[in-house]
């Protein structure tokens, strides 16, 4: 069996920015108070000192939900 690659969009907006899985939103990052706060949907998961690791927070709880 082989795993199937996926893509994941990353897209600047207002507030922050948004990562999509084809059509489908799977987060967002948005910086509060010089922080990152890694989100899903209105769900904040977790806060970062850097953009990097919210964002690597965002893709693990997508890969976590299935």
């Amino acid at each position: 069996m082989s795993k199937k690659e996926t893509e994941i969009t990353v897209k600047d907006t207002q507030d922050g920015t948004m990562l999509q899985v084809g059509k489908r939103v799977i987060g967002s990052v948005h910086e509060v108070d010089g922080d990152f706060e890694a989100r899903s949907g209105e769900k904040v998961l977790a806060s970062f000192k850097n953009y990097a690791d919210a964002e690597e927070e965002v893709i693990r709880y997508y890969n976590l939900s299935f």
